[in-house]
């Protein structure tokens, strides 16, 4: 059993669902993203020909790319050490092999999929990665702390926001929203950081699983309406959920060991609020996806985000270090809030328009 072999299923499962045949870099250039060049244009356009693009995702959300896909893989393979490391590290290795591996689930959960022969694939995501970092890329500009005066004003940060959860909800994993300008400087940092220790934990939480030994008790489940149809995974109950959730939390916390009390007054905040902001994320797409009349794949199989949300926090309100270490993510969490009111009236428009 080797890893090896897990990517080679990997690319079967990718091949076979006619998602890419490969994770190979582009031979030629694959056509750039639309992208804005500067803050300024940024949902500068008139309204119809921002509410067009929105349209256009919905009902043409484009092919997967393989290059788009091979940058996503990348990344997960960057991640998944540290947290095989902190496993060992927190005396519960895993004698399993395991492979993160970028795929068109539907859902923001991860998908482990266990084969008896090679070990388990946890499937993430193709939208994942994207709509973390368009999120974060539009909070960090428009908020001011984190630098003046703010790149976004509230009606361009609105729209931003409804053309990421837009893609997300009918790009199938394969729509991307036109792409922000670079960052830099703080909100660049903080971006990075957030988006690293984001996915991170959803990576940990199906390591979790493993860690607790949840698929002894797990049962088969099939969800028929993912991106490229019907697709098996394993249903653990909601309290195994729950435990993996903490467990994955106390791995994530442990990188922060070490660390002075100034450098852990910046970083504890931060990777509660990623944590956070992956359940927080959750819930807005599945309360648009029941308010849009949307399937969202595997709903059943995690409690309702809010039941996550409440018990991760009363977890880790017990944990952690600094006294600011939950302030971050309750401004995340505001934040979003209440920008869905305009997120919802972009929805509508374009629910006229498709009429």
């Amino acid at each position: 059993m080797t890893v090896g072999q897990l990517r080679s299923a990997h690319l079967g499962l990718l091949r076979d669902r006619r998602v890419v045949d490969h994770l190979d870099p582009p031979l030629r250039p694959e056509p750039a993203p639309e992208r804005y060049h500067t803050w300024t244009l940024v949902a500068a356009e008139p309204a119809p020909t921002r509410l067009a693009r929105l349209l256009d995702a919905r009902v043409r959300p484009g092919p997967y790319l393989p290059g788009h896909l091979h940058q996503q893989q990348r990344t997960l393979d960057a991640l998944q050490p540290e947290l095989l490391h902190l496993a060992s590290a927190a005396g519960n290795p895993l004698t399993t092999p395991v492979l993160a591996g970028v795929f068109p689930t539907g859902t923001l959960d991860g998908i482990g999929v266990p084969d008896p022969d090679l070990g388990v694939l946890i499937l993430v995501n193709t939208a994942l990665l994207d709509l973390l970092d368009g999120v974060l890329k539009t909070m960090t500009a428009a908020l001011p702390h984190y630098g003046t005066p703010p790149l976004l004003n509230g009606d361009q940060a609105a729209y931003v926001l409804a053309e990421a959860l837009n893609a997300y909800l009918y790009g199938h994993g394969a729509a991307r929203p036109r792409r922000l300008p670079e960052l830099s400087g703080q909100r660049l940092a903080l971006v990075t950081l957030m988006v690293r220790r984001a996915t991170q934990f959803v990576l940990a939480h199906e390591v979790a699983h493993l860690q607790a030994g949840h698929l002894v008790h797990a049962r088969r489940h099939t969800a028929l309406d993912t991106p490229v149809g019907a697709l098996d995974a394993r249903a653990f109950g909601w309290p195994r959920e729950h435990e993996a959730d903490r467990i994955a939390a106390g791995l994530m916390l442990h990188t922060l060991d070490g660390l002075g009390p100034r450098e852990l007054d910046v970083h504890e905040p931060c990777l509660v609020a990623a944590l956070l902001l992956v359940l927080f994320l959750h819930e807005i797409t599945d309360r648009l996806a029941d308010e849009l009349g949307l399937a969202v794949p595997f709903a059943d199989l995690h409690p309702p985000p809010v039941r996550r949300i409440q018990s991760l926090v009363e977890h880790l309100a017990g944990r952690v270090r600094t006294s600011r270490a939950l302030d971050l993510a309750a401004d995340v969490a505001t934040w979003l809030e209440d920008q869905l009111a305009e997120v919802r009236t972009w929805f509508r428009l374009v629910d006229r328009a498709s009429a």
